[in-house]
């Protein structure tokens, strides 16, 4: 280590040898005060007593004070002569010649002061030499402020100490035998570029253009060069990279040092190697003038500190690591004041524990004691703590800031001298309450175990011991106490024809074969009777040879559900003899459409259909729909019938077909022939036409006809005879009445039976209503707006047909979740409104023969003289908007 009375010794014997001076004194700043800490004289040794500046009889005082307060250098060649200072006590005691005194700046900040004076002769401080030695001072400034830091310079400080000695032995001698200053002078250069070659320093030396005119052969064999190799070249074109590590661009700042030396008289770079290296350099720069005061050169000093810029971006980069572990850490990280539980430092995550945003809102702000649920959890901590000195994953229960408890897990360590505690926590509310659960759990399953009558046993592979819980026992008819059994005693009271069977099941899970076993078979009772057991287990420990050598399972007794099958299978075979009994054609078909099998009372299906699809066994419009119904059955979980034909050996057959959901996404599907009934049903139509033409033309026909002869015997006597003119009106008037009177009649026969109990919206409602019952799935609203009035009746009859028709699409076509029904009463007109959010089309692209209900709407709107509107694209469901005027 270098220590700081010996590099100030050492500093002041070479500048006193080097420079030619006879005495010298260094003043540095101590405590805001100028303290004198060195005197030297010739080649004795530097009295190194610390005194002020106003104790020191061998200092001129005003002098220091002076260049203490200007920090400007003073040089005077005949002090004694200098008006200024020609009164110092001092300057006239020791009738001073030559005299520097130097301030000593580091940073622009004055940290000491060099003086030094010949009394031998004038004119010893020259310009030239006052350059170096400024330069010097500033690197004896680094050096004396950093002189604990580098431990490297100790033995640069010994070497430079002997070489020093060794020099101004030799100097001595000189000045012995010549006793004259300009030899003392001459040997003064020599030694100072030998110790500029020697220095344990980058020295170089460069023109304002930045083209190296000198460096050292330290700074030759630092940087990796040959000398002329880089003499004579420019700092950019060898030690000055493009760009540094870090991404900054150095050019500028050597461009303007080149430009302006004397604003950085310090600096630290990066530079470049000649074998591309990068190494950190301090540098010390100093601008040399020539004689007319231009800048001639500039001389930089460096030191190397590569490791320790290496130790400090490590040291960063630590810090950043360990800082980004802590802020950004899952678990809680705290320091806590012991005496009051005051918060100190903490991580976000503490701080959201805690129920809060910001660690920033808790740190010197909180404290920990209102956190605690109860008190004396945080006191009995703080005991273990000051008995052991750490607590590790402690449990308590803490709450946050809204009031909300939690489970905590923390470990604490104390740091008693600095009286606090600091550790990591975490909520385990998830674990606690998956503990409780998994208590629960077990419990429930302990007492289902119980209530279900389910047995556990428990085998020892090795001995065939088997121990049982009371459940099993009782099962079997005996005596939980005394029921003690083995393997062997199990297998005898298994019945002799599953014996095998239990075996084999037994050694595949012993063996490895299968993971778990699982058989069922019939096992005596203490009664003697059998009674059907699943047995279902697994290995659960291996020695270390990997023999089995534990298992456990399960006894379920399944004797009412064999029961159960037996009583099942005999009604499924009288099921298919009903079912083949019956004329009418039963299938079955899944949820894709596909006839999973047929129970054939007609010959419509034959063997060969089973596994078909839909689509192979009918057209594509018509399998389409048919899925559609087989999937809204699925969805509804309702009976759906449906009516359709179908040719079979080039006749037209009609079918009504019930559609009913069963197990595994299937549907049964049972059709009935009622071409028969269809036929009768459009025969009776027919006749039912047949006799409302023969009713219309008796009635409407004869009194229409009677009209125009009343009207054409009333045009022949209208200008003879006015009585029978008046009576001839009168009858046609009857005439008209009452075909008015037998049109109403017919008409009223053939209006809805929906509006034969009531007005329009009624109507509407009831309707609604039925289709809520049959689409289970699908949500249907009905709202009426205004002031309800009535409508002629066929205006109201053909509102409701078009209302029944834009449903019925709606619930059969659309697949839509809602449907939403508005009628509407204007002062003026009716709006019937019905909108779905189903699948929705393309209204120009529906083909004429698929198309019949809008076109019967169509009708229906130009018949009542109303607006018609439609409403639809694909994925957006239909709107259905009918206007009407009142009158």
């Amino acid at each position: 280590m270098i220590y700081l009375d010996r590099l100030i010794a050492m500093l002041m014997q070479v500048v006193i040898e080097n420079v030619g001076a006879e005495t010298g004194a260094l003043v540095l700043l101590e405590d805001d005060r100028l303290t004198v800490v060195a005197r030297c004289s010739g080649s004795r040794p530097c009295n190194l007593e610390k005194l002020t500046v106003a104790d020191c009889a061998t200092i001129p005082v005003s002098v220091i004070h002076s260049v203490e307060s200007t920090q400007e250098t003073l040089v005077f060649d005949d002090a004694v002569s200098e008006s200024s200072f020609s009164t110092d006590p001092y300057i006239q005691y020791r009738q001073t010649r030559s005299l520097l005194c130097m301030p000593i700046l580091k940073q622009n900040q004055l940290i000491g002061i060099l003086y030094l004076e010949n009394n031998l002769s004038t004119g010893v401080f020259k310009r030239d030499r006052l350059q170096v030695l400024k330069l010097l001072m500033a690197q004896a400034a680094i050096s004396l402020e950093n002189a604990r830091l580098y431990e490297r310079l100790a033995d640069y400080a010994e070497t430079l100490e002997r070489k020093v000695e060794e020099r101004t032995q030799a100097l001595q001698q000189e000045i012995a035998e010549r006793q004259q200053t300009e030899a003392a002078l001459r040997q003064s250069e020599a030694n100072y570029r030998n110790l500029l070659q020697t220095a344990n320093s980058v020295i170089i030396r460069y023109d304002p253009q930045g083209r190296i005119r000198y460096i050292n052969d330290y700074g030759v064999k630092f940087l990796g060069y040959e000398e002329h190799q880089i003499l004579g070249r420019t700092l950019f074109e060898t030690i000055i990279p493009d760009i540094e590590t870090s991404g900054r661009d150095v050019r500028p700042f050597v461009h303007d040092l080149l430009r302006n030396p004397q604003a950085y008289p310090q600096g630290e770079n990066e530079n470049l190697c000649r074998d591309g290296r990068r190494v950190w350099v301090a540098w010390s720069n100093q601008a040399i003038l020539n004689e007319q005061g231009d800048l001639a050169e500039i001389l930089s000093i460096g030191h190397d500190i590569t490791q320790y810029k290496e130790a400090e971006e490590a040291l960063q980069r630590s810090e950043t690591k360990f800082r980004n572990i802590f802020e950004n850490s899952q678990v809680g990280i705290y320091q806590i004041r012991i005496c009051d539980g005051l918060i100190l430092n903490a991580n976000q995550r503490y701080a959201n524990l805690l129920g809060f945003d910001s660690p920033q809102e808790i740190i010197g702000l909180e404290h920990t004691i209102g956190y605690f649920v109860n008190p004396n959890d945080r006191q009995q901590a703080i005991e273990l703590l000051k008995r052991d000195g750490e607590v590790r994953s402690g449990e308590v229960q803490m709450r946050k800031r809204d009031g909300t408890l939690f489970w905590a897990l923390y470990s604490s360590y104390l740091n008693a001298a600095d009286d606090y505690i600091e550790g990591v926590v975490a909520d385990i509310s998830d674990r606690k309450q998956a503990e409780v659960a998994l208590q629960t759990s077990e419990e429930r399953l302990r007492l289902a175990l119980t209530a279900s009558n389910q047995g556990l046993y428990d085998i020892n592979m090795k001995t065939g011991e088997i121990v049982v819980n009371p459940e099993y026992a009782s099962m079997l008819g005996y005596d939980p106490a005394t029921l003690h059994t083995t393997r062997n005693e199990w297998l005898e009271s298994v019945h002799p024809d599953d014996r095998e069977s239990v075996v084999a099941a037994s050694d595949a899970c012993i063996t490895g074969e299968v993971p778990n076993y699982q058989a069922e078979f019939r096992q005596r009772t203490q009664d003697g009777q059998w009674k059907w057991i699943l047995s279902v287990g697994k290995i659960v420990t291996w020695n270390e040879s990997g023999e089995p050598i534990r298992g456990l399972g399960v006894y379920t007794d399944i004797d009412d559900r064999k029961q159960a099958e037996i009583a099942l299978q005999a009604s499924e075979a009288e099921l298919r003899a009903l079912f083949s009994a019956i004329p009418d054609l039963i299938c079955i078909f899944n949820a894709e459409g596909q006839l999973i099998c047929t129970i054939q009372g007609n010959p419509s299906y034959g063997e060969e259909c089973t596994g078909k699809t839909l689509h192979q066994l009918f057209a594509k419009e018509q399998a389409n729909e048919f899925l559609n119904n087989i999937q809204q059955v699925l969805r509804t979980q309702q009976v759906l019938t449906v009516e359709y034909s179908h040719r079979i050996a080039g006749r037209e057959i009609w079918f009504s077909a019930r559609i009913a959901p069963i197990r595994h996404e299937q549907v049964i599907w049972l059709a009935r022939d009622i071409t028969l009934q269809k036929q009768a049903e459009a025969a009776s139509i027919l006749e039912e036409r047949n006799r409302m033409a023969r009713e219309i033309h008796d009635t409407l026909a004869q009194a229409f006809t009677g009209i125009l002869a009343q009207v054409g015997a009333a045009k022949q006597v209208l200008t003879d005879d006015l009585e029978a003119t008046g009576a001839h009106l009168n009858l046609i008037k009857e005439l008209a009445r009452t075909g008015l009177t037998e049109a109403r009649r017919s008409v009223v026969a053939l209006r809805p039976q929906l509006l034969e109990e009531g007005s329009l919206q009624s109507a509407l409602h009831r309707l609604v209503a039925q289709l809520r019952t049959a689409a289970m799935d699908t949500t249907l609203y009905y709202e009426i707006e205004g002031v309800v009035y009535s409508l002629p009746t066929e205006v109201e009859s053909n509102l409701l047909r078009i209302g029944q028709e834009a449903l019925t699409n709606a619930t059969r076509h659309a697949n839509a979740d809602e449907i939403r029904v508005e009628l509407v009463y204007d002062r003026d007109q009716v709006c019937l409104r019905v909108k779905d959010n189903g699948q929705g089309f393309g209204v120009g692209s529906i083909p004429s023969s698929e198309g019949f209900g809008l076109l019967g709407m169509s009708e229906r709107a130009e018949r009542i003289g109303a607006q018609l509107t439609i409403r639809s694209q694909p994925g957006q469901g239909t709107e259905i908007v009918v206007i009407v005027n009142r009158e």
